[in-house]
Protein backbone atom coordinates (compact mmCIF):
# COMPACT_ATOMS: atom_id res chain seq x y z
CA UNK A 1 0.00 0.00 0.00
CA UNK A 2 1.34 3.40 -1.05
CA UNK A 3 2.61 5.40 2.07
CA UNK A 4 0.28 8.50 1.22
CA UNK A 5 -3.15 5.83 1.45
CA UNK A 6 -1.75 4.68 4.60
CA UNK A 7 -1.49 8.36 6.17
CA UNK A 8 -5.13 8.91 4.78
CA UNK A 9 -6.41 5.65 6.26
CA UNK A 10 -4.42 6.25 9.46
CA UNK A 11 -5.66 9.28 9.91
CA UNK A 12 -9.77 8.79 8.83
CA UNK A 13 -9.78 5.72 11.37
CA UNK A 14 -8.62 7.34 14.08
CA UNK A 15 -10.32 10.31 14.05
CA UNK A 16 -13.65 8.06 13.30
CA UNK A 17 -12.42 6.42 16.51
CA UNK A 18 -12.42 9.09 18.54
CA UNK A 19 -15.59 10.46 17.29
CA UNK A 20 -17.69 7.96 18.00
CA UNK A 21 -15.70 8.25 21.76
CA UNK A 22 -16.41 11.99 22.30
CA UNK A 23 -19.49 12.05 21.12
CA UNK A 24 -21.31 8.61 22.30
CA UNK A 25 -24.33 10.67 24.17
CA UNK A 26 -25.68 12.18 20.89
CA UNK A 27 -25.11 9.12 18.83
CA UNK A 28 -27.38 7.33 21.40
CA UNK A 29 -29.73 9.82 21.69
CA UNK A 30 -30.16 9.87 17.63
CA UNK A 31 -29.66 6.20 17.24
CA UNK A 32 -31.54 5.11 20.80
CA UNK A 33 -30.79 2.61 23.41
CA UNK A 34 -29.64 -0.66 22.35
CA UNK A 35 -31.16 -3.47 24.58
CA UNK A 36 -28.62 -6.13 24.07
CA UNK A 37 -25.69 -3.30 25.12
CA UNK A 38 -27.92 -2.56 28.07
CA UNK A 39 -28.30 -6.62 28.65
CA UNK A 40 -25.08 -7.59 28.88
CA UNK A 41 -23.21 -4.10 30.11
CA UNK A 42 -25.21 -3.12 32.07
CA UNK A 43 -27.27 0.43 32.44
CA UNK A 44 -25.05 3.27 30.79
CA UNK A 45 -24.36 0.02 28.40
CA UNK A 46 -25.43 1.67 25.43
CA UNK A 47 -22.71 4.61 26.22
CA UNK A 48 -19.94 2.14 27.16
CA UNK A 49 -21.01 -0.05 23.41
CA UNK A 50 -20.16 3.34 21.42
CA UNK A 51 -16.97 4.08 23.56
CA UNK A 52 -15.47 -0.06 22.87
CA UNK A 53 -16.71 0.32 19.28
CA UNK A 54 -14.73 3.74 18.73
CA UNK A 55 -11.67 1.66 20.40
CA UNK A 56 -11.95 -0.84 18.27
CA UNK A 57 -12.32 1.19 15.02
CA UNK A 58 -8.66 2.78 16.44
CA UNK A 59 -7.38 -0.45 17.10
CA UNK A 60 -8.35 -2.29 14.10
CA UNK A 61 -6.96 0.70 11.77
CA UNK A 62 -3.80 0.68 13.41
CA UNK A 63 -3.49 -3.18 13.02
CA UNK A 64 -4.17 -2.36 9.47
CA UNK A 65 -1.72 -0.14 8.33
CA UNK A 66 1.19 -1.64 10.51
Amino acid sequence: MDLALRILVLIAGIAGGVVLIKYSYPLTQFFGHSELAERYLGSGGTYTMWKLLGLLAIFLTIWYVF
